[in-house]
């Protein structure tokens, strides 16, 4: 499960908001709501969340009253949750000390192999083969240090408002994600232009979902691709062989976080028609959906 399904999951069972729960950790609700959407809190985020929620069931648990809505059963349960997430924390950091223990010795053994090219220039292939591994570790840091900030690891080109964005009104969208909080941002940008949003949580619902409509009904899809039960690309490939080819050839924009190279060229052999980064901007999603008018 994921930290934020986790999180979710807790501060239903203890009746509190989300945006309580962001002010005793001392941050705004809005910034809280982002770094939840885009799985993007730090380690030291996610330890203060996980201290304000341990906090509030411990104290629910001695000091219950009508306002309590779990049992003590639950609670105790809730506190288990904390104390497996507190564990992967745990497993995170040491992760993260490996990796940066690992970079520093790569760092030593290229600095050798270069000190060695400069002296004598005997070395001179093994300084190329170590300025290989340190361009590879990273070019796979960047990645990873983008995706943990919520950024997209592409340089796009910045772009202007679509014109004639009146021809959305109206317009349906089928917006599969297993993430609530993505689905409400996208939600809000989407109906916000007058288009009529209706959610799916995997690639299987939303199979269905087409199935069952008439054909035409969806005008766009926009999918994520690592979603519980059915994925992304699996979801693609099932509708593009459809019988009924106005179904099956419903426009598919894939939505993701995974962006390399790799990710873009399997969503294109799936039949994706076109891939935004996560997170998107209104502007890029909207001309992304004017595309196929």
């Amino acid at each position: 499960m994921k930290t934020t399904e986790t999180i979710n999951i807790v501060c239903s069972e203890l009746g509190i908001t989300k945006a309580d729960l962001a002010k005793r950790m001392g941050i705004l609700p809005s910034s809280f709501y982002r770094k939840l959407a885009r799985e993007s809190m730090t380690l030291e985020e996610l330890q203060k969340c996980l201290d304000v929620l341990g906090v509030t069931i411990e104290f629910d648990l001695k000091y219950p009253d009508g306002n309590v809505r779990s049992s003590q059963a639950s609670h105790e349960m809730l506190l288990e949750r904390v104390d497996m997430l507190e564990a992967e924390l745990e497993a995170a950091r040491k992760a993260t000390e490996f990796h940066k223990k690992s970079l520093r010795d790569l760092r030593t053994e290229l600095n050798s192999a270069v000190g060695y090219a400069e002296l004598g220039g005997r070395y001179p292939a093994k300084a190329e083969e170590y300025l290989e591994k340190m361009q590879g570790v990273l070019a796979d840091m960047k990645l990873t240090i983008a995706y943990a900030l919520g950024e997209s690891v592409y340089d796009e080109p910045s772009i202007e408002e679509p014109e004639n964005m009146e021809a959305l009104e109206g317009r349906r969208v089928l917006l599969v994600d297993d993430n609530e909080l993505n689905r409400e941002v996208m939600k809000e940008i989407l109906v916000g232009h007058g288009l009529i949003v209706e959610e799916a949580d995997d690639g299987s619902k939303a199979i269905a979902a087409v199935k069952e409509k008439e054909p035409g009904y969806y005008h766009f899809i926009v999918m994520d691709i690592e979603m519980p039960v059915m994925d992304g690309y699996d979801a693609t490939e099932r509708i593009r062989k459809l019988p009924n080819r106005i179904r099956a050839n419903v426009p598919i924009i894939a939505l993701t976080a995974n962006t390399r190279p790799e990710d873009r060229e399997c969503a294109a052999q799936v039949g994706m028609d076109d891939f935004l980064a996560k997170p998107v901007s209104s502007t890029r999603l909207l001309s992304s959906l004017m595309k196929f008018l």
